[in-house]
């Protein structure tokens, strides 16, 4: 794969060029200016030489012995790996169409033959510049995007923080950042408060929204409240300080190990899946409601239903059911797998329902499952 040099104490740049006197001449100026320079006459020589080493900039003829430079510029602007590394056209041609074609096909710059060295050195340093500079910008946000990544990671629990809840979660992020999380609160002796949410929208400001979230729910959750009605007290909250069109959905899920039941809200969210142990049956718990955030009377779906040792509950995002067009299939196919995996132990079994839903499918969304043993 070809990729951008780092170019921060010097810069290597890659001549791409048939006519021997032309490329003496180019090297000769740059390598005066302090560029390490490599020389390549025909397009194969130098994929070969991409292929082993990065450039910070590359100078190419159009019209080479094996073919068209402006193939080597698609591949090289085509590649992930190698994106940002800017690419010259140097030609004798000065045919606008050519010069056209050249930047579609990816160029930054178009030199004409015969060319001026300073001219040269100038286009050279200001796309260098202008490339070092775009260079930092993706790096600085990279790093606020890991730092907001980071952050909202904190916010979760991991199983290893509360082994007595006996949950196992698996979070998968496009942009590292989302509007997908769950959260796990002790809500009294041998009750446990296991909630899952999605925010509307796929950029990364959603996840300010589910800071407040989780601050929501660390200020209702607690057996003095009902889930239902923590759920509206969330919603009356979140009404005030949403931006308009924006939402959650949430399903919220208390479990009583001690009476054996589990209470489910469901607030416009995907429905749980209950596994039993002793009928060894996965299915859904089917349930509608509103949505959080957007209207002032809200109805959630509420059920109860008893639970034993050894069942399993799994609540989820709708990345899992919704990554292709075939809802009905997707869901069948995600109840099939969280029966089939019951023989392993929960820890192994959430990682491998994700693992065989998008075997053959590209995520499309930010998802969560989380697994509950009884």
């Amino acid at each position: 794969m070809y990729k951008a040099a780092d170019y921060r104490n010097n810069a290597s740049i890659l001549i791409v060029e048939d006519d021997l006197v032309s490329a003496n001449l180019l090297a000769g100026i740059l390598k005066k200016s302090g560029y390490d320079i490599s020389v390549a006459s025909r397009i194969g020589e130098a994929e070969d030489i991409l292929a082993k080493q990065d450039f910070s900039l590359i100078l190419l003829d159009i019209h080479l012995p094996d073919g068209n430079g402006m193939d080597l510029c698609r591949k090289v602007a085509g590649n992930n790996g190698f994106y940002s590394t800017p690419v010259l056209f140097v030609s004798a041609s000065e045919d606008l169409s050519s010069k056209i074609e050249g930047f579609e096909a990816g160029g930054v710059d178009y030199i004409t033959k015969p060319f001026d060295g300073a001219e040269v050195l100038a286009r050279v340093r200001t796309h260098l510049r202008l490339n070092r500079a775009y260079e930092s910008l993706a790096a600085l946000q990279t790093e606020r995007i890991q730092s907001l990544s980071n952050t909202q990671m904190s916010m979760m629990p991991s199983p290893e923080e509360m082994p007595e809840a006996r949950f196992q979660a698996c979070l998968r992020q496009i942009m590292q950042a989302g509007g997908d999380f769950y959260d796990v609160i002790p809500s009294g002796n041998k009750i446990t408060d296991y909630i899952v949410a999605d925010a509307s929208g796929h950029d990364l400001g959603v996840s300010i929204w589910t800071a407040a979230f989780k601050t929501l729910l660390m200020e209702y959750a607690s057996v003095i409240h009902h889930p239902g009605e923590i759920c509206r007290m969330i919603n009356y909250s979140m009404q005030k300080v949403l931006p308009e069109s924006m939402f959650f959905t949430a399903i919220y899920a208390r479990l009583n190990r001690l009476s054996g039941t589990l209470s489910l809200v469901n607030a416009g969210h995907p429905s749980a899946i209950h596994y039993s142990a002793s009928e060894q049956i996965a299915s859904y718990c089917l349930q509608e409601g509103d949505v959080l955030g957007v209207f002032d009377n809200v109805g959630f779906g509420v059920t109860d239903i008893s639970v034993q040792p050894g069942d399993r509950l799994f609540l989820f995002t709708d990345g899992l059911t919704e990554h292709n067009s075939h809802h009905d299939s997707s869901m069948a196919e995600l109840l099939k797998t969280c029966q089939s995996t019951s023989n392993l132990p929960l820890e192994d079994a959430v990682p491998a329902i994700v693992d065989r839903i998008f075997t053959d499918n590209q995520m499309e969304d930010d998802i969560v499952l989380l697994g509950i043993e009884v």
